[in-house]
């Protein structure tokens, strides 16, 4: 059939898309026909195939195989037949079915219960409603959907008329309140039965909260004349208030510290051991790291510290003073030894192998933004180019990849040689990375195309009119280097420039043929340029017939340039994993930092890609770990 997108095929059912509907084949001559948008036909289906059985009273079709007919997951057939075992078809539907419900009358009265007791639940509201006669048979997710829905203006108007009423001084009193909570709590220890390993543990945090409810509340027990309700002066009276003890404890509650390695929250402090840190203003600072042990038997980690916060574990430094150096580094341009005499200055000293133990790790903690938002223009035109590196006295070779459309550094990684293998691998790493680019434009390097026509066989390649021409120009000037051939070599190179800024093919079509009669009058020396240009020209004419695709590879030159002054100043890399890192903390860096000129100046690259991540500051990202 034409426009067929099969989803699903075996022996019993075959499930595929056409156009805008989901056809499921049976084997038998049956078939249905759903419109996309019908949730409701869809879900019905969904029922009715789960309800199906065999001759033998089994399943026709497990929840896998109905979430792959209809193109969901497994977990989404499993929540649909959760929902409708417990509350039906209806409650299942309630999004599309029973919007209608909500009327406007339901709504205000709605408001008027909520407000009159805030803590009831859902289906004591239901059974308050349909008590009323406000509404018939009705879901609790419809419910839950209207107090969504309710009018905020008239809720604050119903708690205003509420609050104008005479209310006992003791309710509206906060030491009240949490008295009250106390005593619930209590009760509800006294039902529960205790843990037999650890019986006094719950009473003792109970404990703990009271003495420091007290110790903020002054031992005041009851009401006074200052807690009395005055909704006039109700903000002034606030602002003067000490909420400490609140915020110290709903920061205890809220906050729970769980074992790095089985995750569980059953751990006890063990004890606490001083630390000193540095800032990056060189002043030694007094912090603590928490010893804790995981009450877990089954867990391997029985013990695992906490530093201070913005302190790595076993750092002697703040995290500020990591930022400070990476910025300097990445967008200073400082060299390490430098680096290491400022931070000297500042109080901090630190030696090179530990700033080139934090560039690693900077390294490695990057995570690539197309990993996280899918906010690419996957098929824009790519440029490619490389640069030579030296790590540990050998030449290795970085390939880099930039867009043309805010010339983001797409893609960047080092390789050992600058072979066909290697020039593979990269593009089979753009591939991975979800890149079907519709042109590529490299250098003259002759591995390219046909790597680029089997990796990528829709992709157009272009080599660079930049380059050509200075290969052109290279064996002009080294082929007629005498000064009594300085006529012949201005010649042949005005008429190179000539040729090479054409802009429409009919011009560089006349300008290649005035170029090519002097053939014959030129030196032998210079015959190369002419077997060069006749090679090089059938590509130049795919380059000016169309509009759109970069001539030149200048948006990776920029890119190159700017890793080739940061590797200049490292003086080369200690060993190839830390350069690889190096690269990494570099491309992310290098998308991060702010363009200084041009129509984006002023905002990153990713900034203008609308990706949230372009908001962040290039040190934050790089230091995650340390937050």
């Amino acid at each position: 059939m034409k426009g067929k997108q099969l989803f699903y095929q075996e022996e019993k059912v075959e499930a595929f898309r056409q156009g805008e509907d989901l056809i499921v084949l049976y084997t038998r001559p049956h078939m249905l026909r759903i419109p996309v948008t019908d949730r409701q036909a869809i879900d019905d289906e969904v029922i009715r195939m789960l309800k199906m059985r065999t001759v033998y009273d089994h399943k026709y079709f497990i929840q896998e195989e109905v979430g792959k007919i209809i193109g969901v997951s497994r977990q989404m057939i499993n929540r649909r037949w959760q929902v409708y075992q417990n509350e039906g078809l209806i409650a299942l539907l309630a999004r599309q079915w029973e919007k209608s419900k909500m009327t406007p009358k339901l709504l205000d009265r709605l408001a008027e219960i909520v407000v009159e007791d805030p803590f009831l639940f859902t289906q004591q509201i239901k059974d308050r409603l349909q008590a009323e006669g406000v509404c018939g048979e009705i879901g609790n997710i419809t419910i839950q959907e209207a107090i969504k829905q309710m009018d905020g203006r008239k809720v604050v108007m119903l708690m205003r008329r509420k609050s104008a009423k005479r209310i006992p001084e003791a309710f509206v009193e906060t030491g009240y309140l949490i008295e009250r909570l106390f005593r619930i709590i209590e009760d509800l220890l006294e039902k529960v039965q205790p843990d037999p390993g650890q019986p006094g543990v719950m009473q003792a945090e109970i404990e703990k909260l009271k003495r420091l409810f007290y110790r903020h509340m002054g031992h005041r027990v009851g009401p006074t004349e200052r807690d009395c309700y005055r909704p006039r002066k109700k903000l002034q009276r606030d602002c003067r208030r000490k909420t400490g003890f609140l915020k110290q404890v709903l920061g205890w509650i809220g906050w729970q510290q769980r074992c790095p390695d089985c995750q569980g929250t059953e751990i006890h402090l063990h004890c606490r051991r001083s630390r000193r840190y540095i800032d990056k203003a060189g002043e030694l600072i007094q912090g603590y790291s928490q010893v804790f042990r995981c009450l877990n038997p089954l867990c391997r980690t029985k013990y695992f510290t906490v530093p201070p916060k913005g302190v790595e574990l076993y750092a002697r430094v703040h995290r500020d003073v990591k930022k400070m150096v990476l910025r300097w580094i990445f967008h200073l341009r400082g060299s390490l030894s430098r680096v290491c005499d400022e931070l000297a200055e500042h109080g901090v000293h630190i030696s090179l192998t530990t700033v080139l133990r934090w560039v690693k790790k900077a390294g490695e903690e990057c995570v690539q933004p197309l990993h996280l938002f899918n906010q690419e223009d996957w098929q824009q035109p790519l440029c490619i180019d490389e640069k030579w590196v030296k790590v540990r006295s050998k030449w290795h070779y970085v390939f880099t990849a930039v867009g043309t459309k805010v010339t983001d550094l797409l893609g960047i990684d080092l390789y050992y040689h600058k072979d066909k293998a290697a020039i593979k691998t990269f593009l089979l790493q753009l591939k991975s990375l979800g890149f079907r680019p519709k042109s590529i434009t490299t250098d003259l390097l002759l591995g390219y195309e046909g790597v680029v026509r089997e990796v990528f066989p829709d992709c157009r390649y272009y080599q660079c009119m930049l380059h050509a021409r200075r290969d052109a120009n290279r064996i002009v000037r080294q082929s007629l280097a005498n000064k009594c051939d300085e006529q012949w070599k201005d010649k042949l190179i005005q008429s190179i420039s000539t040729l090479f800024r054409s802009k429409r093919l009919r011009q560089a079509k006349k300008r290649y043929r005035r170029f090519m009669k002097l053939k014959e009058q030129a030196p032998e020396a210079v015959q190369p340029v002419f077997k060069m240009m006749e090679k090089y020209f059938p590509k130049f004419c795919q380059i000016v017939g169309h509009k759109g695709v970069p001539r030149t590879t200048n948006p990776v030159e920029r890119a190159i340039g700017e890793l080739e002054e940061r590797y200049q100043l490292t003086k080369g890399f200690t060993s190839f994993y830390f350069a690889q890192f190096f690269i990494k903390a570099f491309q992310m860096y290098y998308r991060l930092r702010k363009i200084r000129f041009g129509p984006f100046r002023g905002r990153s690259r990713l900034q203008l890609k609308q990706n949230p991540i372009g908001q962040m500051d290039f040190t934050d990202y790089l230091t995650p770990t340390f937050v």
